[in-house]
Formats: structure tokens, sequence, C-alpha cells
């Protein structure tokens, strides 16, 4: 992707957001977002997850960078209901994006620091391509209800202390594609150096059908250093080479409630550093149906290095 150039204008701010559509109830009649399952009754899916189907067509914003991105630098942008034709750089800090499509990379990768955003209910991807890139990335970042197709990694988690870390990933659904040696990954840590706080909570990761593939939860790259603090819960993950690998980490580890689909992995469902994980609990391998519904728990799964 071209560096966009000093002096680049800012992103025209959409008008003031309509209110966000209520969201459905559960049995008991609380909201599933409180619950933390956004918009979906059971695991994250392509039909409730991204852009809601019942929002009007958003609106196409123009490139302003090399008719290749879209750069925001203005703090506080909010952009919703927006088509984006291309990347979208966020280079200003507490950018909101909500209810939009991008067809491009999300990214605040910017002159070496990473401004904090938040994404929410909207689609990252185009489904007739495949792009040997990150969808969304790379710290310091909220991402809820997101639909991420086309891309061979779906979320990246990279830099170090100072600016590293801090990612919360919730209520997603990721289909993985790869090109030739992609080494595709659902979420990739990599080049941490000692980063801090990674959520991952009750997403659906599908590696199945990639060619060229590590795991769909690939906690592992470290730089020499570590990250901390890392939370996997309510996850539900198909393919790779292990279906999930946690390795070069410390502090707070927990690993609770995750579904692994059974005979869906290339080696195991698990390679991970067992000895420093405080909390496993409660994962399981399951199969499911063409709509990732679970139709058996075929076994408790226990870690293994």
């Amino acid at each position: 992707m071209p560096t966009p150039s000093s002096g680049t204008s800012s992103a025209s701010t959409p008008p003031s957001p309509a209110p966000l559509p209520s969201q459905p109830a559960t049995p008991d009649g609380t909201p599933t977002r409180d619950a933390g399952k956004g918009r979906c009754p059971a695991y994250p899916t392509p039909d409730c997850t991204g852009a809601p189907h019942t929002l009007a067509a958003p609106r196409k914003v123009r490139l302003n960078v090399d008719n290749d991105a879209l750069l925001v630098d203005k703090p506080g942008t909010v952009l919703e209901g927006v088509h984006v034709p291309g990347n979208l750089v966020i280079a200003a800090d507490d950018v909101t994006i909500r209810n939009s499509v991008i067809d491009g990379r999300v990214t605040n990768d910017y002159k070496d620091a990473n401004h904090p955003f938040t994404i929410t209910d909207s689609t990252v991807g185009r489904p007739d391509r495949c792009v040997s890139e990150d969808a969304v990335g790379t710290a310091r970042y909220r991402a809820s209800g997101l639909l991420v197709r086309g891309f061979s990694h779906g979320f990246k988690v990279s830099g170090d202390a100072a600016k590293g870390g801090d990612v919360e990933i919730t209520d997603s659904y990721v289909k993985n594609c790869s090109n030739g040696a992609d080494h595709a990954d659902g979420i990739q840590v990599w080049g941490v150096r000692d980063a801090r706080h990674l959520v991952v909570r009750h997403n659906t990761f599908d590696q199945r059908g990639v060619s060229d593939f590590t795991a769909p939860l690939f906690l592992a790259d470290s730089a020499g250093g570590t990250i901390s603090d890392v939370t996997v819960e309510n996850n539900l993950v198909a393919g790779g080479t292990y279906s999930i690998q946690l390795k070069h980490v410390a502090g707070r580890l927990v690993v609770r409630d995750n579904r692994m689909v059974d005979r869906s992995w290339s080696y195991a469902p698990v390679e991970s550093w067992c000895h420093a994980i405080q909390t496993w609990t409660g994962n399981t391998v399951v199969t499911v149906d063409a709509a990732y519904r679970i139709t058996r728990t075929v076994r408790p799964l226990p870690c293994a290095e």
C-alpha cells in the first residue's frame, strides 16, 4: 500500500451518526450484545456479522491517498454507514468506524505510531479476491461484530510495550484465504516485544479449505519478547496446522470454553505453553453443521505443549 504523503487533507467526517439499531434479545430478555454475543444468537456467522443487512446502502467515500486509501487524520472522526473502496489508514486518536464496508485493510500502523480506534458491525474485505495481508491491525484497537474475508490474515497484533498490544476482538467472524506461501492466520501476533492485554472473546475463526496456513489463533511470535494478560474465551475455531498456538506469553493467561472443530486441523488442535497458562478450562472438541451450530461435543480438550 502506498505510504500517504504528509499534508494529506483530513477525511471527510460524515453527518452525525444515526442511532444504532436495537439489538435482538436472548430468551431471558437481555440484549445479546450485553451477553457478549453481538447480533449473533450463537457463534458468529456471515449472516449476523458485518455491516447490517437492514441498513441503507453505505455511502461511498472518496479515497484521498493515491487512489488507494482513505487517510483519517482528524481525532475523534466517526465513519458510519460508509463504503471505503480501498484501504483505511487511521492516523489520529479515537477514530470510530461502524456499520460500514471497507474493501481493503484497516490499519493504524502509520509513521511509527498506533492511534487507538474502534470498529464495530462492519465488513472488511471483498469476497472476490484474496489479499496477502492482515485485514485489521495492529495495536490499541477494539473490534466487534466484524465480518472479515478475502485476507490471508484476519487480525494482527504487534508492537512493543510502549505502543503495542491492548487489543480486544469480540463477536466477529473470520474466513481466511491464501495465495501461495501466505501462512494464513485468523489472528497473527507478530513482532511483539513485551506487549500487554489481548482479549479474544466469542468469535468464529474458519480456516478450512485454505491451502497455505499456520493457525486460526496464532498467538506465538514474540520478536524476543512476550505478550502478557491474554484471554481467549468462548471462540469457535476450525482448521490450521494447530487450531490454537499460545506461546511466548506471560502474566495472566486464560483459555476457557473454546470449541475446536473435530478433525479440522492438520497436526493437533493445540500447541501451547501449558506450563505458563494459569487457567485452561472448559475447552472441548466439537462437530458443527454448515451454519456453525454445534451438533455434538466429542471430548474435552486438554492443553498440549
